[in-house]
């Protein structure tokens, strides 16, 4: 069985942002819609192994994310442990890897299953690792190999970023996560098409979104992110996942409010919204 952990829905910033008041901000501080932490995903093939889970990036929230998660939580049994066993990163971007820096007093080497493009971007947090529990990186591929016992995995390559999808070796089943997707790809298209459950890159709703908040900015497509109304709610709509899930979701976009016309074109489309400590099993 394969287990899936929603640690946190929110792109880099989370909901609210610290220095932003656009309308989702505001209303996150003042309790009408519910704050989110930084994209992260736990993900197992036993949820009963001691080290059966793995992550899929480290956010900047990760301490917050693993004390409001118990399965991640050290068993008592000895002072020191994790039932974390490694992490799979998608690409360098900051609110995607900095949580590795906050994984340092492990005992034993990090595990760290990345691109080499991945690897020499974050040679910084190589070298501040360095000096506590070190980094054993591993190579990913775009064929299946084993995670765990029963869960297996393969990397898509994607423009800037990877998605991954896992497979259940007993059961079949598959689960795709792409939650920085910038471009459609044949390969990406197809993993979408044969997987049971698809986590995908909400991050913007239009290509121009945040340029209303701040004028200048760089649009969706610039920050290899691919907008929600012109790019994957027609694709998703189309997709014959059984559950399908936005994440990685901006402070900006207005799928985030009940009630907007964005959130219930995405809701008709039977695309679900991503919340902090969502969970799902395949």
């Amino acid at each position: 069985m394969i287990r899936v952990h929603i640690l946190g829905s929110a792109a880099g910033g989370g909901l609210p942002q610290w220095n932003c008041a656009c309308a989702n901000c505001v209303a996150a501080r003042t309790g009408k819609i519910v704050p989110q932490t930084q994209s992260s995903i736990a993900i197992s093939g036993d949820a009963q192994n001691f080290r059966g889970w793995f992550l899929i990036n480290a956010s900047p929230d990760l301490p917050e994310q693993i004390e409001s998660t118990p399965h991640l939580q050290p068993h008592r049994d000895s002072p020191r442990n994790t039932p974390v066993s490694g992490v799979l990163l998608t690409n360098a971007d900051i609110d995607h890897a900095l949580g590795l820096l906050l994984l340092r007093q492990q005992e034993t080497p990090l595990i760290i299953y990345a691109t080499d493009e991945t690897r020499a971007a974050l040679a910084w947090i190589e070298r501040e690792l360095a000096r506590f529990c070190g980094i054993e990186w591993r190579n990913v591929s775009a064929n299946f190999q084993t995670l765990s016992d029963g869960l297996a995995f393969r990397a898509i390559q994607l423009p800037q970023s990877l998605a991954f999808q896992f497979r259940d070796d007993t059961s079949g089943g598959t689960a795709l996560c792409a939650p920085s997707v910038g471009e459609l790809t044949k390969e990406l298209r197809n993993a979408i098409n044969s997987s049971d459950l698809v986590i995908f890159d909400g991050t913007f709703w239009s290509d121009g979104e945040l340029a209303a908040v701040r004028p200048g900015a760089r649009t969706a497509h610039e920050m290899n992110h691919l907008p929600i109304s012109n790019g994957s709610l027609d694709l998703l709509r189309q997709s014959p996942a059984r559950r399908k899930i936005y994440t990685h979701i901006n402070n900006t976009n207005p799928i985030l409010m009940p009630g907007t016309p964005e959130r219930a074109q995405v809701e008709q489309a039977g695309i679900e919204i991503a919340r902090d400590e969502l969970e799902v099993s395949l």
